[in-house]
């Protein structure tokens, strides 16, 4: 029996088909980028005429999409795209098909992984296998921030969706506060959500604010600063250039990149009291595994910990990042071979 896997971000979607063999082996896959298309239906019929004629079709299937799964229905934050659960069952002429959060399915692939797929940023090596009771959260950094916790309980697991990205993002230092200030205006928003600054859209947005100071007039990045501006992110890659140039040494983009990762930790932080996280914190993201390195460094880990009379236990806390960036699409096949068993359908 074959599986259907599907990734559906704001920028880009995977599709794959697996089947069981121990683990779970991807036989087929097709990347996408969301934007080219005008719904899911259409790009499915796309991937689905690629097919090699020697796969069987699949049975059951998991799709994981950028957006809350309500009723299960969801229209993708940062696409428009409206996607139903029957429709896909239809379409996708499925037996059983689950739609779920991009973040929370991450939940069904952690126990699975291999060594090769994390690395440990914080604390001894968790085996994700070994978990015993309790809880672990997961924060994704990518177009968007994505939140999720997962609840482990008697062998049993239970994957519980969030939309804590849309958390009100609050200052801690002055140099923040302008920031905030000035991203409000000129995004024309009352509120400052913490997705617009602990992303990689947030990455670009302090690097453009940071561009828009009197002494960056003549900073190489202005033009494209920008071109990302007026083209909705499409045409030019802030973000990425941004953290280039701070590799390559250019103070400017490397104070906008401790900026960045300054408040990714704080935020991580945050997280992980909010869930009481003590089977560890899991980080996951395009944006994340882009600055593992970052990820690792003090100033990332001290933010993370500066939470007053609860910085012992953050500083024990296991803190892991997934560095394979085909993690959603895994995760996706793993659930939809759970499903499938829970429906006793050997595989």
């Amino acid at each position: 029996m074959n599986l259907l896997a599907a990734d559906i971000g704001g920028t880009k979607s995977l599709f794959g088909i697996y089947k069981k063999e121990g683990r779970l082996i991807k036989i087929f896959e097709k990347l996408y980028m969301s934007a080219e298309w005008n719904s899911f239906t259409s790009m499915y019929k796309d991937f689905n005429s690629n097919i090699p004629k020697n796969i069987i079709s699949p049975t059951y299937g998991c799709i994981a999409v950028a957006g809350p799964v309500i009723n299960k229905s969801c229209k993708m934050t940062n696409l428009g795209w409206e996607i139903n659960e029957k429709e896909v069952q239809k379409d996708c002429n499925l037996e059983k098909v689950e739609l779920i959060n991009d973040l929370s399915v991450l939940v069904y692939g952690i126990p699975y992984l291999n060594d090769n797929q994390f690395i440990t940023i914080q604390g001894d090596k968790i085996k994700p296998q070994k978990y015993s009771n309790g809880v672990i959260a997961i924060i994704g950094a990518g177009t968007g921030l994505g939140i999720a916790k997962g609840l482990f309980s008697d062998n049993k697991l239970f994957s519980l969706p969030s939309e804590g990205g849309h958390a009100e993002f609050s200052p801690r230092s002055e140099k923040e506060w302008l920031m905030a200030q000035w991203l409000k205006a000129e995004l024309k928003i009352q509120r400052l959500s913490i997705e617009k600054i602990v992303s990689g859209t947030g990455l670009g947005h302090i690097a453009r604010w940071r561009l828009s100071q009197p002494d960056a007039i003549n900073h190489p990045l202005c033009q494209s600063a920008e071109n990302w501006e007026l083209n909705n992110s499409k045409r030019v890659d802030l973000p990425s250039l941004a953290s280039e140039s701070a590799k390559n040494g250019d103070e400017m983009m490397t104070e906008v990149l401790k900026i960045w990762l300054s408040a990714f930790g704080s935020v991580a932080g945050d997280i992980a009291l909010q869930e009481l996280c003590t089977q560890g914190l899991w980080l996951s993201g395009g944006a994340a595994a882009k600055h593992l390195e970052g990820i690792r460094s003090i100033t990332f880990l001290e933010a993370l910990k500066h939470k007053g009379r609860f910085k012992d236990f953050l500083e024990k806390l296991p803190v892991m990042a997934l560095k394979d960036q085909d993690i959603g699409l895994f995760s996706a096949g793993q659930r939809a071979y759970l499903l499938a068993e829970s429906n006793g359908k050997l595989i």
